[in-house]
């Protein structure tokens, strides 16, 4: 209990850090002529983006069944309504990816979420990184391949974050650890904004 209290002033701390983050998803300019692939690589342009939808996964893998289908699903769903709400002007902070992947690490710190806790972080974490699916309304074909592009990229990141939380459950120490590295991964790159888009200077 001690460890759970221990952690409060520094996800405090970080949240208050987060706010005036301005580093999140770009999209690949050069790849503007194959809008497929640029939808593809859309998470690796922000750390947050991949954070968040392996955090997902790491959540969903806690679950056996159905439930990681229909879990699955409702990342999925939220997301691409997280992307038509852009389109009507509804747009989130872009603090709330990194958001994302802090309340997820507090809520594996603290033991295993329960599903409605599950369900509500999974929805959140789908809100908030679709707002970068969908910039402008898919009147062509290009705009459509460009979200397909970044639905599968976020599904096969969370795939993985479910697959490594499938191997590590056996750990005890599982969830603290998880729990940790998310709340470390989320005041990294807030503290250093420029290690946000790391991954895209690498790729470029």
């Amino acid at each position: 209990m001690k460890k759970s209290r221990s952690l409060f002033p520094f996800a405090v701390s970080s949240t208050a850090l987060i706010a005036p983050l301005s580093a999140h998803a770009h999209h690949a300019e050069f790849m503007a002529d194959k809008p497929f692939f640029q939808g593809l690589s859309m998470p690796v342009h922000g750390v947050d983006h991949l954070l968040s939808a392996f955090a997902v996964g790491l959540i969903i893998s806690l679950n056996k069944g159905r439930i990681r289908g229909n879990l699955l699903m409702l990342f999925a769903l939220v997301a691409v309504l997280g992307g038509f709400l852009n389109l009507s002007g509804i747009s989130l902070p872009e603090f709330t990816v990194p958001l994302t992947v802090l309340a997820s690490g507090l809520a594996l710190w603290n033991g295993v979420p329960s599903i409605f806790l599950g369900a509500l972080l999974i929805g959140f974490a789908g809100l908030a990184n679709g707002q970068a699916l969908i910039e402008n309304a898919p009147t062509n074909l290009t705009t459509v391949l460009f979200a397909v592009g970044c639905v599968v990229s976020a599904g096969l990141l969370t795939g993985v974050g479910v697959l490594v939380g499938n191997v590590l459950q056996t750990k005890q120490s599982f969830l603290r650890i998880a729990g940790a590295a998310l709340i470390g991964g989320t005041a990294i790159i807030t503290l250093f904004p420029s290690l946000n888009s790391a991954v895209l200077r690498i790729v470029e």
